[in-house]
């Protein structure tokens, strides 16, 4: 038996990370189960190994993932996700004051088996970038001793193993409906509005108290696969469909807006509303990020950003990349556009985590500023060249 620590989030490259830890592990051929026991997921976190899992199956005879979804942690997409994997996908809750909490991850083959137990939920952050500590315990299956601790997991936790204990339930989509219509798991969007609530009651108790005694860390990358981004929704005609392969080509899809609004579009219409000629790159429909460093840190890092020289902005970096812009499936064509993040982190918006990055629409004011574009939602692609990108809005 060999046991390690996986340690992460305490430094800027958490490079034994549950989340790369399972990634390895859903590659060796060798193992033919897998287990996996946690309190919550997320949409993205499931997302993320979704692809690591669909190629494990070639392999692996037998995949099980059990999610908890008390204190509103497991949304309705995560489990939606969980239940397209097409694998034993089950739900464990019991309606109490005590919560189900175990982050278990089981590898079991004919020679070996490897075993992860610590704090990292199925959620991105918590598979890379939260602050988390696991035992990472390889074992070999001639050694009685060895074959103990997976005997007394299964044998603690027989209900799950067997899937006979009556607070597991097999995932479907009436299960899903039902926790959602008792209010006991939440759409993303409801636990996105309760989260920005409540960070706003925060910074109302906190604002510049916190920042004064505890100073800012790096943080680890989250892999792309698990940032939260998706595939188009939108449902397009054959003909919108090859207007957009046209342009997009192999494009990464890498952020998407929520409803475009006046200001977005550069139309002002209300008193309060202002033509800034701009639109800052929010956080939209995207999930575990940080808005104010993942625009110019991972969407943007390879333009050619410059400081500002004149006095009273040398905190802002500029940089300038080219956009085709689809419009409805339309190409309304190549535009050369500006970026501005704004490098501060002593400032209101900072603190409130409000997005640093925005793009201003300069020559393609003309067909981003329309009516018809109002409430609709723009979706950004990263081209394999590093300062081309496109923009497309249905």
């Amino acid at each position: 038996m060999n046991i390690n620590l996986l340690g992460q989030g305490f430094e800027e490259k958490s490079v034994n990370s549950v989340g790369n830890q399972l990634i390895k592990f859903f590659a060796d051929k060798n193992f033919h189960t897998f287990t996996g026991i946690s309190a919550f997921a997320s949409q993205a976190g499931i997302r993320g190994l979704s692809k690591h899992i669909k190629t494990a199956k070639k392999h692996l005879n037998i995949i099980t993932i059990v999610t908890g979804v008390d204190q509103k942690g497991t949304s309705k997409e995560a489990l939606e996700e969980l239940l397209a994997l097409d694998i034993n996908a089950f739900v464990f809750y019991q309606p109490s004051i005590t919560i189900f909490h175990p982050k278990i991850y089981l590898f079991e083959g004919d020679d070996k088996c490897e075993l992860i137990i610590g704090s990292s939920n199925l959620t991105s952050q918590g598979l890379f970038t939260n602050v988390e500590a696991s035992l990472h315990v390889s074992i070999d299956n001639s050694s009685v001793s060895d074959r103990k601790i997976v005997e007394q997991l299964k044998e603690y936790f027989n209900g799950i193993f067997d899937y006979s204990d009556p607070n597991l339930k097999k995932l479907n989509k009436k299960l899903i409906a039902d926790l959602v219509k008792a209010k006991v798991v939440p759409t993303e969007e409801e636990r996105k509005a309760a989260q920005d609530k409540a960070e706003k009651t925060e910074r109302k108790e906190t604002e510049n108290i916190i920042s004064k005694i505890f100073p800012k860390r790096a943080i680890a990358k989250i892999p792309s696969e698990f940032r939260g981004t998706r595939k188009p929704t939108t449902k397009t005609t054959a003909d919108t469909a090859a207007a957009v392969s046209s342009v997009a080509g192999k494009g990464e899809l890498v952020w998407e807006s929520g409803k475009l609004t006046e200001r977005d579009l550069n139309i002002p219409k209300g008193s309060n509303t202002n033509p800034t000629g701009s639109m800052l790159f929010k956080k939209g429909k995207m999930e575990d990020i940080d808005q104010r460093h993942y625009f110019r840190d991972t969407v943007f890092s390879s333009l050619k950003w410059k400081r500002d020289t004149k006095p009273g902005t040398t905190h802002l970096e500029r940089a300038v990349a080219t956009f085709k812009i689809v419009i409805e499936g339309k190409n309304e064509g190549t535009f050369k556009l500006t970026i501005t993040h704004n490098t501060r982190t002593d400032t209101r918006s900072y603190e409130q985590k409000n997005s640093m990055t925005q793009i201003s629409w300069s020559d393609a004011k003309n067909v981003i500023a329309k009516d018809n574009l109002i409430g609709k939602s723009a979706s950004l692609f990263k081209t394999k060249k590093p300062d081309q990108f496109i923009l497309k809005i249905d």
